[in-house]
């Protein structure tokens, strides 16, 4: 052979040698790799897979052989995108997107795919695909249902779809009411139980074509690419129907209450934040509906939201911007007509929001928690104006301050309050403190504790609004109240219907038995004070005897009579 044969035979070995390297190296490659690999050839028909492959979408390599790709592993709406990708990949570019396919068994798979043209001599001769399977930075670890991220994410890609499909589509938030309790009293670990039984449900009822995410602790949302309202009224019924039964745990029966909200795109919002907002508001509404445990959406819902929210937001700062301020409307004995005390009524002129009446931002102080910090400036303000009577010669009268739940369910409320008193020099006999009929839904146990620490240092007890709640006979023994203050709204007509008369003297009657002072609110009108004079009432408290009084104010009524 001579020398110019020679250099060919070895030029071409050593090409040979480098192509076996070649595929000896990417067959290590596809079979070594942590991820799914596919190998397609020209016709979109699977060469080659590796082990990982099998694992994740459960086919055998001779179940896939010379099968096309879309075919094993597509979901139904995903069909159309692995033509897409596919028709990307063959033009020479990269794919790298994050897709929903199907596994053998028919369940959907969240997978990261990378997808790339394979190059001989310049020429597409393949596709190399990579499934990276990323349902777990998808998924909430407890449940398995999706994270609220992904739901998010879900929701902006259908919104971005929207131009395209014109396809509207729906959020429906789900509430379970009352789970903090199950976790308080059952513990952690009952609770986790529930929250996996309540996925169990939810699958058992909404299939794949729904993204279901568990979005909060408490709180589960369904993702549904529909928007008629019939439709969304009955998936909310039968979802409401199968979470109701009740749930055997630990060989107890529990039943728990669920509440549905729902918002549509694009009537209700244009982005997720909104539309998981608003369906959230809407469920929220459906909670303080008795009758009712599904709520749509309306601006309504909104408005109030966003007016309570602005109203906490100044709320926050209006003690440091000295915007809060005391009233007190004198409390007469009804026989005579003389001040025997008065009640401290909090007011709060704003800025802003100008003058806002307490039934509107008292429930948000409570809500907010701010009512603590609320309640210590009453009772500070108050404590410094009767050392300030006392400066000018004023005769001291009691001055009674209304206490909510929130205050009293505090565990150091009372000695707070004594604190505040003994640090004012106020004896008990000028602080009065008034609860309401509500603190029966309470801590019962906290809240007797703070009352009869009270009562020990001398404070006495008025029941207010008597008569609008349900306090039981025992209860009022219980609280050691030492008056009962009868509602207003028995007073306003008790004078011409004759059934209000005989309630009015029904509870007037008990607490004379029961050794308490009855105080009538509300009063406006002689015929008024007149019957409630024969039927033995006590002290009154309304217009006819003085609405509330600013500080100057109720002074010339000191001077008037003599205080």
């Amino acid at each position: 052979m001579d020398e110019k044969n020679k250099f060919y035979e070895y030029e071409f070995k050593e090409l040979l040698d480098e192509k076996v390297k070649q595929k000896l190296m990417f067959d290590q490659l596809l079979l070594a790799s942590p991820f799914a690999v596919a190998i397609l050839d020209t016709d979109q028909k699977i060469v080659s897979i590796n082990d990982n492959f099998t694992k994740l979408f459960q086919y055998t390599f001779s179940e896939t052989e010379g099968k096309l790709i879309g075919s094993l592993v597509s979901s139904n709406e995903s069909e159309n995108q692995i033509d897409k990708n596919l028709e990307i990949i063959y033009q020479g570019q990269i794919v790298q997107q994050e897709v929903k396919r199907r596994r053998k068994d028919g369940k959907l798979v969240d997978v990261e795919l990378v997808g790339y043209p394979v190059l001989y001599r310049e020429t597409i001769i393949g596709v190399y695909i990579i499934y990276i399977d990323i349902s777990h930075k998808l998924r909430d670890s407890l449940t398995g249902l999706y994270n609220r991220n992904y739901f998010i994410e879900s929701v902006d890609k259908h919104i971005k779809s929207y131009d395209e499909t014109d396809e509207m589509f729906s959020v429906i938030v789900i509430d379970i009411e009352g789970f903090k309790n199950i976790n308080d009293t059952l513990g952690h670990i009952i609770g986790d139980r529930f929250l996996i039984e309540i996925k169990k449900r939810l699958n058992f009822v909404l299939d794949d074509s729904y993204i279901v995410s568990r979005i909060d602790g408490d709180e589960f949302a369904v993702l549904i690419n529909n928007a008629n309202r019939n439709l969304l009224l009955n998936l909310s019924e039968l979802i409401l129907n199968v979470l109701s039964k009740p749930y055997i745990i630990s060989k107890t029966e529990i039943y728990l209450n669920f509440n549905v909200g729902i918002s549509t795109f694009p009537k209700d919002g244009t982005n997720s934040e909104n539309l998981i907002r608003f369906a959230d508001a809407a469920m929220h509404q459906a909670k303080m509906k008795s009758n009712d445990r599904i709520s749509f959406y309306i601006n309504e819902i909104s408005e109030k939201i966003e007016q309570k929210f602005f109203l906490a937001n100044y709320l926050f700062s209006a003690i440091s911007n000295n915007e809060l301020s005391i009233k007190y409307q004198p409390i007469f004995d009804i026989n005579d007509k003389a001040i025997v005390g008065a009640e401290a009524l909090l007011r709060w002129d704003n800025a802003v929001l100008g003058q806002v009446p307490p039934e509107r931002f008292i429930p948000v102080a409570e809500k907010t928690g701010l009512i603590i910090s609320m309640g210590e400036w009453v009772l500070k303000e108050v404590c410094n104006q009767i050392k300030l009577w006392e400066s000018k010669g004023f005769d001291l009268i009691p001055i009674s301050i209304n206490i909510s739940v929130k205050q009293l369910e505090n565990i150091n409320f009372a000695k707070a309050a004594i604190e505040i008193m003994k640090n004012n020099h106020i004896t008990p006999e000028f602080i009065e403190f008034e609860i309401t009929e509500s603190v029966s839904s309470g801590d019962i146990t906290r809240i007797v504790k703070n009352i009869k620490e009270l009562k020990r240092y001398g404070i006495k007890i008025s029941m207010d609004d008597f008569g609008t709640g349900f306090s039981s006979l025992g209860q009022l023994d219980l609280f050691e109240l030492d008056k009962l203050k009868i509602d207003k709204i028995f007073i306003d007509d008790f004078v011409q219907v004759y059934k209000r008369q005989k309630l009015v003297k029904s509870i007037i009657a008990m607490a004379k038995s029961l050794n308490l002072v009855t105080v009538a609110e509300g009063i406006e009108t002689s015929e008024q004070l007149s019957h409630l004079r024969g039927l033995g009432c006590q002290l009154g408290q309304g217009f006819i005897f003085s609405k509330p009084l600013t500080v100057e104010e109720i002074e010339e009524f000191f001077k008037k009579d003599g205080k």
